[in-house]
């Protein structure tokens, strides 16, 4: 038996009808705005992620290689299996350091970079006669440009009338502007030799890889065999407080959008409630023309879960037409004082398929359990044919 002329009764009884449901037809407006604002969301916000951990894989690597001491030994193992994989890196010896201008006194993180190696990015072109500073942190100090600042290590001192802590001078010669407030605020970087001279140590302390590598990269890593010992530590286990709230920061998206859509579900049942009450003499009727009671009500439900489906799969694909048009039109409509001038999307087919299953199963859920209660009650056509008469 063709199931599609029964179908097509109840879309134009829902949708065209002078007696539609408007109860059921706001409930299906609220399903489809429940998919289309899930995969729109989840869009932005896993665009903004993934722009967020790029920019700070860019300035802090994907892995660092952290020695437990400056080493002076030969790093050629390790520059072969970068060389090898095409990943960018540099050396460098790092330490915490106190700048003081003036009057003006901040903390910072040094960089003493070895120049031979490859540079990252907002690196490359920047001024090393003297310090790169964070913009943030030269505004902090009111530093001005080729000025002199004093480079102060708290960590070693000179026996000079007493315990002092060791510092030295150096000339600001460029600034940088990472878009991490962290960065901007904190770190600087310079030669190598002026952390040596500053420490009185030779060699590095950490190597930044700029490229996600294989795992079996990684395994040939730890393996190198060197006179100090080291550990390799991925972007993820450097910034463990920032991917936990990343993290969180979904697990909240999606519960929100649930609640919503456990919201539109009650509105569906009580439609439905409605609906089916509504059309009972009909479905009388085509048991009458000789349709089995059995098969009517499995209509029904397939009729219900055909529309769940349908509204959810309007609601997905409407969503990502919006994202690509945000995607190619959005930098029209953010200011200049966002970091983002165009909103920033990550459509993943886990976000399409979490867009369709969640507002899907729980009107199914929910449909199905009014479904239960219409078939409870109208156990036999044959009550209703004799109330009828």
């Amino acid at each position: 038996m063709k199931v599609w002329p029964f179908f097509s009764y109840f879309f134009k009884y829902l949708f065209f009808s002078k007696t539609r449901q408007r109860l059921l037809f706001i409930a299906v407006t609220g399903l489809f705005i429940s998919s289309f604002s899930l995969v729109v969301i989840q869009g932005i916000m896993g665009g903004l992620q993934k722009s967020l951990v790029a920019r700070s894989k860019s300035v802090h690597g994907s892995y660092l290689v952290v020695f437990e001491k400056p080493t002076i030994e030969s790093l050629e193992e390790f520059k072969n299996i970068f060389l090898k994989e095409d990943a960018p890196f540099y050396s460098e010896l790092e330490t915490e350091v106190m700048l003081k201008y003036k009057s003006y006194v901040a903390p910072a993180k040094i960089h003493g970079l070895v120049l031979s190696d490859e540079r990252p990015t907002f690196l490359r072109e920047k001024d090393f006669s003297g310090l790169v500073i964070g913009n943030d942190l030269a505004s902090k100090l009111k530093l001005p440009f080729l000025d002199e600042i004093q480079i102060i290590t708290p960590a070693v001192t000179d026996s000079l009338m007493g315990e002092v802590p060791r510092f030295i001078y150096e000339t600001l010669s460029d600034y940088v502007f990472t878009e991490l407030p962290e960065v901007d605020e904190f770190e600087i970087w310079g030669r190598v030799q002026v952390v040596q001279n500053l420490l009185r140590q030779n060699g590095i302390n950490q190597i930044r890889i700029f490229k996600t590598l294989p795992s079996q990269v990684l395994e040939e890593l730890k393996k190198i065999n060197t006179s100090v010992p080291f550990r390799v530590i991925s972007w993820e286990e450097m910034n463990k407080a920032l991917v936990w709230s990343l993290n969180l920061e979904t697990k909240v998206m999606l519960f929100l959008f649930i609640s919503m859509s456990l919201l539109v579900s009650i509105a569906i049942t009580s439609g439905l409630l409605i609906f089916f009450s509504k059309i009972r003499k009909d479905l009388m009727s085509f048991w009458i023309l000789g349709m089995s009671q059995e098969m009517l009500m499995k209509l029904c439900l397939r009729f219900v879960t055909l529309l769940s489906g349908i509204t959810c799969f309007i609601g997905v694909i409407t969503g990502i037409i919006t994202l690509k048009i945000l995607d190619l039109h959005g930098h029209d409509l953010m200011p200049n004082i966002f970091v983002e001038r165009r909103f920033p999307v990550e459509v993943t087919p886990f976000n399409i398929i979490l867009s369709l299953f969640i507002p899907f199963a729980i009107s199914i859920i929910f449909s199905f359990l009014s479904y239960l209660n219409f078939k409870k009650e109208n156990q036999s056509f044959i009550s209703i044919v004799r109330s009828v008469g």
